[in-house]
């Protein structure tokens, strides 16, 4: 729950004022580094969102199916919401690369 919490609160800190700021100036005057970065954040903040969701859930199916492997299940939550936050970096990487000319 820890990690769903930090991925709202990245959509809600980052997505949603940029989103805001951007709606009222319809320019950008942060300049092109800032823009990436802020692009990378909010990309990898709306994928680490809907991957953290999906860890829960798998998780609560796990819990269901088979409710007495609690051993394992610490360990491969882990290595679930490890590879959740490395595939929303992943994901959001080509926001950082070079513009194309």
């Amino acid at each position: 729950m820890a990690n769903l919490a930090v991925a709202d609160l990245l959509v809600t800190l980052v997505v949603m004022p940029l989103d805001a700021a951007w709606n009222v100036t319809v320019q950008w005057y942060g300049g092109d580094a800032a823009c990436r970065v802020l692009m990378f954040l909010k990309l990898a903040a709306m994928y680490a969102s809907a991957f953290v969701t999906v860890v829960i859930a798998l998780d609560r199916h796990a819990a269901i199916v088979n409710p007495l492997a609690v051993g394992c299940a610490e360990r491969r939550n882990k290595a679930m919401l490890c590879a959740a936050w490395v595939l929303s970096a992943v994901l959001a990487l080509p926001q950082v690369g070079e513009p194309q000319r």
